[in-house]
């Protein structure tokens, strides 16, 4: 491992822990540390001109961890597993809406601007959490780097505008406010949604690992379905 390496690997933990400690203590959404740590990463990659290649090959180890945290999700789903017996239906109905609008949106974007085939089913499988989505674009065709980021970008703005949407549609339901994050910004929005209550956290954890797990399964069948269609 070469100095560089290790440089990258520790810049990002470094600027991962103090993007959370200020965060911890201004709960601001703009200093959270999905906005804050990334920018704080890239100034010193441009800096020292460092490809991205490059970088994320050196921390490849933090991206394997995105696996067992996704997978650690089903402990407070498994605590509260009461609310998900009591909202069923309407979060079975909620992560089927879910993506069939991201399938078709994403699918008619990439029409719109005359994508070629690979960008069209990576933006196409970024509506899930990032290691459903590298799982969906293995199968599908499309590309792991492009996928990563379109996931980051699609949980950043979902972040973000979720409480300004919630707001404007003036929903009361704790589980619609959750259901809303996990299935529109998935890990990010669960952890804005676990900010706003218990429940919501919950709620966000459960559609979200659902809705990845139904995107493996069915989403390469869905996606070259919807595509026939947009066409």
């Amino acid at each position: 491992m070469s100095w560089i390496s290790i440089l990258c690997f520790a810049w990002t933990l470094v600027a991962y822990g103090v993007s959370k400690w200020v965060y911890q203590r201004r709960k601001v959404v703009f200093l959270s540390p999905a906005i804050v740590a990334p920018l704080a990463i890239l100034l010193p990659l441009l800096a020292f001109h460092i490809h991205y290649a490059q970088y994320i090959g050196d921390t490849r180890w933090l991206t394997w961890l995105l696996g067992p945290a996704t997978v650690a999700f089903a402990v407070p789903i498994y605590n509260h597993r009461d609310v998900a017996k009591r909202h069923w239906l309407a979060l079975s109905l909620g992560i089927f809406v879910g993506m069939a609008v991201a399938l078709f949106s994403a699918a008619f974007l990439a029409r719109l601007f005359d994508f070629d085939r690979e960008v069209s089913l990576s933006l196409m499988a970024r509506s899930v959490s990032t290691p459903f989505a590298v799982e969906v674009v293995t199968d599908t065709g499309g590309s792991v780097e492009l996928v990563s980021l379109f996931t980051v970008i699609t949980g950043l703005i979902g972040m973000i505008a979720g409480d300004i949407v919630l707001a404007v549609l003036k929903l009361r339901s704790t589980v619609a406010h959750g259901a809303s994050f996990g299935v529109s910004a998935h890990g990010f929005g669960t952890a804005r949604a676990r900010e706003r209550g218990t429940e919501e956290g919950v709620v966000a954890s459960l559609t979200m690992v659902f809705s990845g797990i139904a995107m493996v399964l069915v989403g390469p069948h869905l996606t070259s379905w919807v595509l026939s269609i947009i066409g």
